[in-house]
Parts: structure tokens; sequence; C-alpha cells
């Protein structure tokens, strides 16, 4: 793989992955609260660890406080927490259920403070805090609340609306297959007061354990309520935090970028302290190998930068906006060390936005598979890696959500482990981080940021040449989940339509248990036509599959055409361009049909020319009303809900949607992504319904005003 795979190798070579183990730890020491004064000492760790090193760096200072606006994110002030407690005093005896000394995140974090000595008070147990109705003929007032709910949805309830002291909390993600409750009965969920929540509400409120809550709820059987001492020494101020950055100078004025997010609180390991401790060894390791002449200076600079999640991207993009049409390419580490035994996880690379065109994902899932190449069979014909990885279709849910916004304009794929067991608890520290797992990121991102920053026009020919090849694997994987649902919905209208045949209870067909084609007996053949349901739901899967092949292979030519901007009037990459082109095409044609193929096998046909043709919807009022309008965004970057207030109405009215239409997502990340000022509502649902299936007009179309009223996009 030409210059890409001797990168590779010079990285493998110097990367210290026990060094980087030591960074992780090192940084998970520091209570990492966003805009906190422990993020700002993990941050002048960093500054000062890579200072030493040798290289370029900086410290980028940012105001903490209310009144200040990056595009749509707004800041606020610091917090610092000096101690907190909970004590229960029942039976003459004084049992201590949070300590923040010992556990930080048995204090919601962002907590309100009491006075200096705490309050002596009762807790009362309410069944479902985000339920008003749970509080009827309840006195909650100057008491705390031992419930289970959202954070900033219980404090609204309980201590805005009904005079509460406090809450305590005994949440705990489930994650399928990985976590239930009960598999960490002593670990905190990290929770958090969000900026405007704190500003609002100004509540105070502890985590605690399952096995806490169990044995809390056994006291409430026999108690109304429950005799506690709590404190809660905390302050919020205005102040300064701080972003470090470290970069290798190139030739030109160009950049590729490298960003970790720094904040959680102590002991969070994996989240993320994995990240910024790999990118840490990322930026030693470049910085070696081209002051030691084994690598070139690269022709564009690059950047690594450690930020407060989402705020500190948001703050660094809107503060160089000048600079940003010079950044050709980022990569996000979120979560990439974890041991995958104990954690659960699988390594991947998450691609970038749709909406953008870009190389990003492809770039770093060639790199990946190379990687990938640890070990071989006994007659040495093949390779294959001793950890799960894959690359999936972007998701969201961190800082490449802002950089890959085709707004900001940066392509920026995800490097990410998921599902992790000990996701966002007080269980989630060093002993389950692997070193190994540290290496395969850190030497993935070294080797991403110095091909983007001096390619050859072989390494882009080469990226060209890799996309094309795995682009059958990946929209294959896609067309295959929509078959997975058709399979599901033909099931289940074909039992429903014998039930109503036959009049009697809906059961299993004595056919579906053993593989058969849904709803039909061996040796049947389906009769489409004789159930309109059946039938349109044919039409609708055909249009499912036709509309998102077509979207994949469209998204796939525009990614490889943007190496242009790695190598300009690179004969070798416009030769390797035009060839992935038709084999992408041609892939295109073949899933397509492989799809039809498998849709009429379910349906129990025996050739595709049975299937109905492909749905089309009418042309009612959303249809006409969606092609009247051109949704145009009001901020740069995504909508940032994140330190401002939710309009108290604005959530009920998305819920009573969603109730409305029998939606649970509704696609408003995708809404602005595809906004693009001259696409109009109706263009960008067709391009919605190919990227992610969602195809309800008329629920998009209510949406797109409740994202008006709430100002993300023009009246």
């Amino acid at each position: 793989m030409c210059m890409i795979r001797r990168t590779l190798k010079l990285v493998q070579e110097e990367f210290r992955a026990q060094e980087a183990f030591n960074d992780v730890a090192r940084i998970a020491s520091f209570h990492r609260v966003q805009l906190s004064p422990g993020i700002n000492d993990a941050a002048r760790f960093i500054y000062s660890y890579l200072s030493n090193a040798g290289l370029q760096c900086e410290l980028l200072e940012f105001p903490a406080k209310q009144g200040v606006r990056w595009w749509s994110q707004e800041s606020f002030q610091q917090w610092k927490a000096n101690d907190a407690q909970l004590v229960l005093l029942e039976d003459g005896k004084r049992e201590t259920l949070c300590a923040f000394t010992e556990i930080k995140t048995s204090l919601i974090q962002r907590s309100a403070p009491t006075p200096p000595e705490g309050i002596n008070t009762t807790m009362v147990y309410v069944e479902n805090g985000e339920d008003p109705k749970s509080y009827e003929g309840l006195d909650i007032k100057g008491k705390l609340v031992f419930t289970r709910g959202d954070v900033a949805q219980v404090a609204k309830i309980a201590v805005d609306r009904m005079g509460a002291a406090g809450i305590v909390l005994d949440n705990m993600r489930e994650l399928p297959l990985v976590r239930d409750r009960f598999d960490l009965p002593d670990a905190r969920q990290y929770q958090s007061f969000w900026p405007a929540d704190a500003a609002n509400h100004k509540a105070f409120g502890f985590m605690v354990s399952p096995r806490q809550a169990e044995a809390l709820r056994k006291r409430f059987k026999d108690k109304r309520e429950l005799s506690v001492w709590a404190m809660v020494d905390a302050e919020f101020s205005d102040g300064v935090w701080v972003i470090p950055t470290a970069v290798i100078q190139g030739e030109t004025n160009e950049e590729v970028v490298a960003v970790a997010h720094l904040c959680h609180p102590e002991h969070s390991a994996n989240d993320n302290a994995s990240g910024c401790g790999t990118l840490m060894e990322t930026a030693r390791t470049l910085w070696q190998l081209i002051q030691s002449g084994r690598l070139e200076k690269p022709k564009r600079t690059i950047r690594f930068l450690w930020v407060p999640e989402m705020t500190g991207s948001f703050a660094f993009l809107a503060t160089h906006e000048d600079k940003l049409s010079d950044i050709v390419a980022a990569i996000n580490l979120d979560m990439v060390g974890e041991n995958q035994a104990l954690c659960g996880s699988t390594f991947m690379v998450e691609r970038p936005i749709s909406a953008l065109p870009g190389f990003g994902g492809d770039l770093a899932a060639a790199i990946l598979g190379l990687i990938a190449k640890e070990v071989g069979n006994l007659a040495g014909t093949s390779s294959y890696s001793t950890f799960r990885w894959t690359v999936s279709p972007y998701s969201g849910g961190s800082d490449h959500w802002i950089w890959g916004d085709p707004s900001v304009g940066i392509t920026c794929p995800m490097l990410i482990q998921w599902p992790d067991k000990f996701y966002h608890t007080s269980e989630d520290t060093i002993d389950k981080v692997d070193p190994k797992m540290l290496k395969v990121a850190g030497v993935l991102t070294a080797t991403y940021l110095y091909t983007a920053a001096s390619p050859t026009p072989g390494d882009a020919a080469v990226i060209a040449d890799e996309a094309a090849a795995r682009f059958a694997v990946e929209a294959d994987a896609q067309l295959s989940a929509l078959l997975d649902k058709v399979q599901e919905e033909l099931g289940k209208l074909s039992r429903e339509a014998r039930t109503a045949k036959s009049g009697g209870a809906m059961g299993e067909a004595p056919g579906e248990a053993a593989g058969e084609p849904a709803g039909e007996t061996p040796g049947e053949t389906a009769d489409v036509s004789s159930d309109a349901r059946i039938s349109e739901a044919l039409a609708k899967a055909r249009r499912s599959i036709e509309l998102r092949i077509g979207f994949l292979v469209d998204r796939k030519k525009l990614d490889i055409s943007s190496l242009k901007r790695l190598v300009p009037d690179s004969p070798m990459l416009a030769e390797a361009q035009a060839q992935a082109d038709r084999v992408v095409e041609e892939t295109g044609r073949f899933l397509r049909d492989k799809a039809l193929r498998g849709l009429a096998a379910l349906a129990g046909l025996d050739d595709v020319s049975h299937l109905p043709p492909p749905w089309h919807p009418e042309e009612d009022e959303a249809h006409v009303k969606a092609k009247s309008i051109i949704p145009k965004r009001v901020f740069r970057g995504p909508f940032s809900s994140i330190a401002r207030e939710i309009p108290e109405d604005h959530n009920e009215k998305v819920k009573a949607l969603r109730e409305k239409y029998g939606v649970r997502f509704l696609p408003g990340s995708q809404l602005e992504y595809w906004a693009d000022g001259q696409r109009t509502l109706l263009d960008i649902a067709l391009l919605i319904e190919s990227e992610t299936g969602f195809s309800n007009l008329d629920a998009l179309v209510e949406y797109y005003q409740l994202l008006v009223e709430r100002g993300i996009f023009e009246a």
C-alpha cells in the first residue's frame, strides 16, 4: 500500500503502548467535569508533557461565563465541588450513602450547594420521578426525593414545581447483551445537571448504586420517609477554561487535525482518558519520527486538540472560522482503549456524516484493515486480527457530529469502542483499559494524520481502490439489515392475515419455526395480491432497497472524488477514480438485484418479476407543502442545546408528535445536515429516507415547524 504501509510500519515501531497507558492513568486521576478547575489541570498537564517532549504547544483560553456564544453553543459558568455527602440517619445509626471525596459520581455533577452546615431532612420515595401523577398525595417540600428518571425532568417537577430540596437517583442505563442494572450492583452512573439545567433548577442531587437502591426500597416498604443529612460544598463562578493544542508544522497553511474530548469525572478511563492519552502518545510518536528524519516533514501541518466534549469543538471552530477551509481532514478519538474481554466492546471506525463527501472514512477503514492483519493461519494463506473490529455508518454522539457538519466542511471519522459494560459509571477505571487497543487506535490515528498531511498520488489511488473494494461488504450489510426488518414485518402481517381468515387466535405458522418464508407453509408460494397489506409492504420494501443502494452508490462516488483535495491534478488518481466509479456502479446494480431476489424469497415468490413495483407516495398536502419550503439554517454547525434552556413545551410537543405518528426517531441532525439553503424540504425528505429509512413526510413537515420555533431554522 505504497507510502501508507511504510508509515504504518514506522509508527508501529515507535508507538509506546505502555507510555500511552501511563498517560491515560494520569489523565484519569483528574476530576474533569466541563469548565471546572479539574479539567483545566488536566489540560495543563497535557500542555506541559508535550512541551517537554519538544512539540510546539499552546493553551487556548476561553471565557467560562454566560453571555458568550460560539455559533449555537452558549458558554456557561465554571463549577467546582469540594465535598458532598448523603448520610442515612435510621435506627440510631449513620450510614454514608454517598461521599464525593470517595466516589465523584456519587454526586450529580454541577449540583448546587447546600448551606455550609448541610440540611437535616427526610427522603421520600417516588415511583416515577418524571410523572407528575407519581407525586400526588406526597408532601416533598424541603425534602429529598428518591426516584429514577431523567435528571433535568425530575428536578423540574420535584424541585422547581413542588419545592423538594434535592433528588436522589438510582439510574443505571441498560445496554443490551452487555449490561443490566444488576451487572454492576455497586456502580454509580455518571449524571450531570447540564449547564442550562444547573442554571435553571438550582438543584443538588446524589447517585446511589443498584444495591443501595434495593436496600432503600425495602426500607420504604416499612416507612414512608427516611431521615437523612445532606451536604454539598460547591460553587459556580465566572472564569476561564483552556484547550491544549500541539502542532507539527508543515510546509503549507493547510492542516489535518486529531481531536479527543478531555472531560468526564475522575477515574473515567476509557471515556475518554483513553482517547486523550492515545493522542498524547500519537503526537510524541509522529514528532519523534519526523525529528529523527525517519518521516519527512509533512506538507500540511498536523494539529492535536484536547477539548471539553462538544463545547470545546464549537469554541475552537467558531474562533478559527477563517481557517476552516484550510483543514483538509480530521479524526475524533472517543473511548478507544477498552479491554474487549472485560467491556464487551468492538473497535470501530465510524464513518463521517453522509451529507458531506469526504475520504476520511475510507482512509481510516483502509488503515484499520492493514492493522487487523495480525496473525496468520497455519498454512500462511490468510491473516486476521486477535481483536474485534468493524467499520460502521455514521451514528453521532461525539465531536465528529460538529466537525463533519457540511456547514463546517471537514471530513471526520471517529474511532470508538462500543458497547462498553462500564460506560458512564464509576467502574470505568484504568483496569478496564488495554494497552494493546491504545496502540491500535494510536497507530491508526498517526498513519491517518501523516497520510492526509503528506499523501502521494499512489496513496490517493490506493484509497480509491480500497473504497471501491470495500463498498460491496458495507453496502450489503445495510441492505441485509433492511431485509431483516422486512422479514419481521412480513411475518407479522402474515400471522394477522391467517388469524383474520381463520377467526382463530394469532400464532406461529407451521413453516415459520422451520425457516420457511414468512407466513407460508412448506411447498406453498405466496399470492402477494391476495393481501393488500402484504403487497404494499413488499412495494415499500422494494422502494427502500432501491433508494438505499442508489444513495450509497452516489455518496461513495462523491467520497472517492473528494480525494482530489489530497492530490490535485494526479493522472494516477484520475485513472483509479474512473475505475473505482465503474466498480461501485456495477457493485450497486448487483447488490440491488441480490436484495430484490432476497425480498422475493422472503415473500415465497419464485421470481423477482412477481414482486410488486416500488411504492410511490401520493402527492398530498404534506408533499405540496414540503415542496414549497427551502429550509435555511440559523447557525453554522449543528444546533447545540447543552447550555440552552429548552422551552417548556418543546419536549412535550416533540413527544406528542412521536405519539401522533407512531415514530420513535425524528431525524433532526439529518435535517440540518442536508439543508444547504437550496434543497426543498421535499428534496431533504427523500435524502433522509434514502439514508435512514425514515419516510413519514407528514411527521417531518410538522417536526420542521417545531425546529423553526426552536430557532434552528429561519422562519
